[in-house]
């Protein structure tokens, strides 16, 4: 077997199914209009990786290498997220800390040195999360998004607008049409709240620049990615007592050191089956859950939206998570569905409390650098875990008995770590065993982890706090060195991550036909 076949192999193609013919007409005609956009963004993403690559992508999908175009296809390029994007073709460079978001002729110690020293109304360009900067005769400027990628946007608004058109829902119909001018004009706030507000739709659908995960340079440029979904209504009522209750859920959360939080009026929770995806969230590993929009305005002023995408989440835990409880503890056939969809779902919720702004007004998400990402993902898998421990029972949380539930965690936990543990996920997960292998919940049994759940409500609060604390009033350096403490994979994750390896990563989605 090849090495590119071992690669592939380690993702298990999966039909993921919804119920497409429950749809309205109009909205199933409008489908391929909006899939060709998607398609559109993907192009725009390959181009944030490096501003070649979609033409050196088209060449490969042109070639007769089948797998190098099976790579290519799965991973958006010749990058292996699996491995922190290291190129697996010696043709290629490894993908850079920056992507295509800076100048590529520039060394990153010059860019951070260039961009520290700006101030005033340059800085706030260079550190936007919706500029490119290019090198403007030796100087460093920042183009925004909708102007350096205006001809693909042209597109995208086009064949949105032409979905809208044939759109009966009104809310639908309107966000589709908003959301095309907001990518062609770069004000993204309207349509992000009134997204946020779209909840009777029978479809829902994102589409822009969004996270900044691959930004690691300066941690703060977004990538252009799309998922769109059927909405199971049914399953999302269900959810509606924790939705209402959130004010009691952002009570838990600490904000020190006079910061702020974002809590805005509404955080509607919508189940749904995810049908395509293109741009960032189409690269590897898929999402399961998501929180959006990152906008801390909108989010402090009219709420974010809480998705889960059930028919993704169902099949990775069928296909990974249960099979990864059984080898890494004991105990391990003791995991279930249920905790683990509300763990996912107070994920989510918890990226929207805690600190958002310091007290200098400050978004906290700017104020660390290329650390935010691990630690705020630390702080969504913790705020989870301490949500269900202190509150399940109450306020629509189901409670669930402690050893199965931190073992479905545990697993978890895992199942991210094969992921990448320099990944920004996988590092946050790290973090998590380590603290609390530290604390004596997790310890080692022979060839498996046992689990103490005698004092984890404590323990969890306790690394919730720190992180919380990190982002209100830590210096970059500060949160460098809490993940330099903590971060770090021992032997122990290691040894245990190579065990794994007759069980897939995650699942390749095959998308039903529209």
């Amino acid at each position: 077997m090849n090495p590119i076949e071992e690669i592939l192999n380690q993702f298990k193609e999966v039909p993921l199914e919804a119920d497409l013919e429950s749809l309205p007409e109009d909205v199933r005609s409008a489908l391929p209009y909006i899939r060709q956009a998607m398609d559109l963004v993907t192009r725009i993403f390959l181009r944030q990786q490096h501003e070649h690559l979609p033409e050196h992508y088209d060449s490969v999908m042109k070639g007769e290498d089948e797998w190098r175009k099976r790579f290519y296809e799965l991973f958006k390029g010749p990058w292996n997220q699996l491995t922190d994007f290291k190129s697996e073709y010696p043709d290629v460079n490894n993908r850079s800390a920056g992507c295509a978001f800076y100048p590529e002729d520039w060394a990153n110690a010059k860019i951070k040195k260039t961009v520290e020293a700006m101030s005033g109304p340059e800085k706030e360009a260079a550190m936007d999360t919706y500029t490119v900067l290019r090198d403007n005769k030796g100087k460093l400027e920042a183009i925004p998004y909708h102007v350096y990628y205006a001809e693909e946007l042209g597109e995208v608004f086009d064949l949105l607008e032409k979905a809208a058109d044939m759109v009966e829902h009104e809310g639908l119909s309107s966000y589709l049409i908003n959301r095309a001018e907001a990518l062609v004009s770069g004000n993204y706030r309207e349509s992000d709240a009134e997204w946020v507000r779209l909840t009777d739709s029978p479809v829902d659908l994102v589409i822009g620049p969004y996270e900044v995960y691959a930004d690691a340079l300066l941690g703060v440029k977004a990538t252009y990615e799309s998922m769109l979904m059927v909405v199971d209504r049914e399953k999302g009522n269900a959810l509606k007592e924790i939705e209402s209750n959130l004010e009691n859920l952002a009570a838990v959360f600490p904000v020190q050191s006079g910061a702020k939080a974002a809590v805005g009026g509404v955080a509607p929770i919508v189940v749904v089956d995810q049908i395509y995806s293109g741009g960032e969230a189409a690269q590897g590993v898929m999402a399961a859950a998501f929180n959006l929009p990152n906008d801390a305005w909108v989010r402090g002023n009219v709420g974010w939206k809480q998705v889960m995408l059930h028919n993704v989440m169902k099949a990775k835990f069928t296909v990974g998570t249960k099979e990864i409880a059984k080898k890494v503890m004991h105990g391990g056939e003791n995991v279930d569905f249920d905790p683990m969809f509300t763990f996912v779902l107070l994920h989510e919720i918890s990226h929207g409390l805690g600190p958002a702004y310091r007290a200098d007004g400050r978004e906290t998400a700017k104020c660390i650098g290329s650390s935010y990402v691990a630690i705020e993902e630390t702080k969504a898998d913790t705020g989870a875990l301490y949500l269900i421990l202190k509150l399940g029972g109450q306020y629509g949380i189901n409670r669930y008995d402690s050893e199965v539930l931190l073992k479905t965690y545990l697993a978890g936990l895992f199942r991210s770590m094969r992921f990448g543990v320099h990944e920004a996920h996988g590092k946050a997960n790290v973090i998590q065993f380590n603290w609390l292998k530290e604390k004596g919940v997790i310890t080692r049994d022979g060839d498996r982890f046992a689990i103490n759940a005698e004092n984890i409500q404590n323990v969890a609060e306790e690394l919730l706090v720190k992180v919380c604390t990190i982002e209100a009033a830590a210096t970059p350096e500060e949160a460098e060195d809490f993940l330099r403490e903590y971060g770090t994979p021992g032997e122990d994750i290691l040894n245990a991550i190579g065990k794994l390896s007759d069980i897939p990563t995650d699942i390749k989605p095959v998308f039903p036909e529209f």
